[in-house]
């Protein structure tokens, strides 16, 4: 993933202003489902001993990548799509904004995958030696390392042209483009892909496979249980192979296909393919976790719990106000009768 230009001109044909709003409307919603979604994950996980699982290890590192991912991107994307490719950030930015996109993303992918492969372990393997909290912290700690070696030559090849005012990539030759990209392409979404698909693909056979050898009573619910999880399997496979593959086609394209001169909105388009990305960082916590029971229960928990400390609040508020009133009216009341009394007392007395 990337925004970096290679344009000798920073002047690009722009959408029509519907698409543009549309597009900038996409980013909002994106942006805010991601953040609640994402931070509802965390605050889930991170306060609840009982959901400090080594799965939900993973879906915290996913959570916290994807998080970040739409925070870092999205903010620092509009602007230049909006100015027409023209990078108001400077030369630093450019060498840094672009490469921690693809280190946050390649990060999440990365992560996608662990989890398809812990899934895989815990059932289709279930006697042999699961992976524990450390082991999962120390594969976690790999992953990122793994996610930051495609930054490198990312890194080396932007540079900021200060007289276009862009940040574009800047390698030797060609050749050298087709490889970064063909690898990018094979690293960021077709390994990935075939991982998961054959690790769902085998959960899914052994739960058939688990339901069909149980007692009646037992093979319904095996089997009820077999259909939801490959349902959700189905659903978060899908959802990754819609939402990367576009991104990583136009880049295949731009690079083997000329895309450029044959297509006039190609950048319009890229930014199109992003959204689609920023999109799965929103769905992914969806499909992992607010599908799940545990995690719909913790969830409406921590709603439940902050209404009602809201309400409380509110209601130790509102007592103060009625107990401030009432206070106030026994002390008018009261100086209403020392008033009457002090009167009556001069008519007697005079």
């Amino acid at each position: 993933m990337g925004n970096s230009t290679d344009e000798s001109s920073p002047s690009l044909p722009m959408f029509p202003f519907y698409l543009r709003v549309l597009k900038l409307s996409l980013y909002v919603i994106i942006f805010v489902i991601s953040l609640v979604a994402n931070s509802l994950v965390c605050i889930v996980i991170l306060r609840r001993k009982k959901m400090k699982t080594v799965t939900n290890y993973f879906i915290l590192n996913l959570a916290i990548a994807d998080l970040t991912l739409n925070c870092f991107c999205i903010p620092f994307d509009i602007p230049v799509q909006e100015l027409n490719s023209i990078w108001p950030y400077g030369s630093i930015m450019c060498k840094i904004l672009y490469p921690i996109q693809t280190l946050l993303l390649f990060a999440s992918v990365n992560t996608l995958t662990a989890v398809s492969l812990a899934r895989q372990r815990a059932i289709v393997y279930p006697m042999k030696r699961q992976l524990t909290k450390s082991g999962a912290k120390i594969i976690i700690t790999g992953l990122w390392l793994f996610a930051s070696i495609p930054v490198i030559p990312y890194f080396q090849a932007l540079r900021f042209n200060p007289e276009l005012h862009i940040c574009e990539e800047s390698w030797n030759d060609s050749t050298s483009t087709k490889v970064y990209t063909s690898v990018i392409f094979f690293f960021q979404y077709l390994l990935p892909f075939c991982i998961m698909f054959t690790a769902y693909f085998s959960i899914s056979q052994e739960l058939k496979r688990r339901a069909e050898n149980g007692n009646q009573s037992m093979k319904d619910v095996q089997e009820l249980e077999a259909r939801k999880v490959v349902r959700m399997l189905k659903v978060v496979t899908t959802l990754f192979a819609i939402s990367v593959l576009p991104n990583n086609v136009m880049w295949l394209w731009l690079d083997y296909g000329d895309a450029e001169k044959k297509c006039k909105y190609f950048w319009e388009l890229i930014a199109f393919t992003n959204i689609l990305i920023y999109s799965n960082s929103a769905a992914n916590p969806i499909c992992y976790t607010i599908l799940n029971e545990n995690y719909r229960q913790e969830i409406s928990r921590l709603i439940a719990c902050r209404s009602f400390k809201l309400r409380d609040m509110l209601g130790k508020k509102e007592n103060k106000a009625v107990s401030k009133q009432l206070s106030i009216e026994e002390a008018k009341k009261r100086s209403s009768t020392v008033s009457s009394y002090v009167m009556n007392k001069f008519l007697l007395d005079n």
